[in-house]
């Protein structure tokens, strides 16, 4: 085992709602939900090694289904540093794949948590992969973050 060229440097929750659905049938009759993950990941312009990266996941009423017994809507902003001495044609690849997947996790933590106190069982969330938007989405610039 050897260390990251990502590395974390801290993250924050910027957003956190969560509802418990009201109709204590939803367990019989579940809905689904429509769940979405979207990502933002910005590297700095003055110092090219390290990145900002949002992570927004929610779960929502699908219209015409049953409620899903928790809707939720959580965003985390992660800050991040890569090696200098990695290639830098592999670093906003690298960052695009594993940094929101980090930050996955914490959010799956969170829900976790917070479900598990709750009038319903616990919501775990599935697990994903990041790889198909590292190969897809364009990094952006960001200033003085």
């Amino acid at each position: 085992m050897k260390p990251s060229p990502l590395q974390l440097e801290s993250y924050v929750f910027t957003r956190i709602h969560m509802d418990a659905c009201e109709d204590p049938e939803c367990l019989e009759v579940e809905g689904a939900g429509q769940f979405q993950v979207n990502t933002q990941c910005q590297q700095h312009n003055e110092e090219p090694s390290r990145w900002m990266v949002t992570i927004r996941v929610s779960v929502s009423q699908t219209d015409g289904e049953p409620c899903p017994p928790y809707i939720f809507d959580i965003e985390v902003v992660g800050f991040f540093q890569v090696a200098e001495e990695y290639p830098a044609e592999k670093k906003a690849p690298m960052v695009k794949a594993n940094a929101p997947a980090v930050l996955f996790g914490a959010v799956r933590e969170m829900i976790t948590n917070i479900t598990a106190r709750g009038p319903y069982p616990r919501f775990d969330l599935p697990t994903v992969t990041f790889i198909d938007e590292a190969q897809t989405k364009p990094a952006q610039a960001v200033e003085n973050k």
